[in-house]
């Protein structure tokens, strides 16, 4: 017996999550979307991994030349250097994300701003 070929499935939206709520009724789902995302933000997700990386070597640096300055075993300067850059890292990262998603937001506003002049222009003029 030759098994029939199943439907595909039609994707999901990004960023796309279904909210079930209540167990076991029979309730229908609930798609919540989330807002703006800047993991798909053309060219902000360039600019934070960007800022990441740097962050990170900054913090590196930076860590190892003061261990290496206070007279400490290159074993300890280079561990030391690690966690700096670690924490560079993680430190530019919260606060290249809390940045581009501002700017994105602020994108996504100018635009319908311009969307709303642009339609109120129309009907006005018609």
């Amino acid at each position: 017996m030759a098994k029939e070929p199943k439907e595909p499935k039609e994707p999901k939206a990004p960023m796309e999550k279904k909210e079930k709520k209540g167990k076991g009724k029979d309730e229908a789902a609930v798609t919540v979307v989330a807002g703006v995302c800047v993991a798909r933000h053309p060219r902000h997700a360039g600019a934070v991994r960007r800022a990441k990386g740097w962050g990170g070597v900054a913090g590196a640096v930076l860590c190892s030349l003061l261990a290496s300055r206070a007279n400490l075993p290159a074993f300890d300067w280079m561990l030391r250097g690690l966690a700096g850059g670690i924490a560079g890292y993680l430190a530019v990262w919260a606060l290249a994300l809390a940045v581009a998603r501002q700017l994105v937001i602020a994108e996504v506003r100018a635009r319908f701003a311009e969307l709303e002049q642009t339609a109120a222009a129309t009907v006005s003029d018609g």
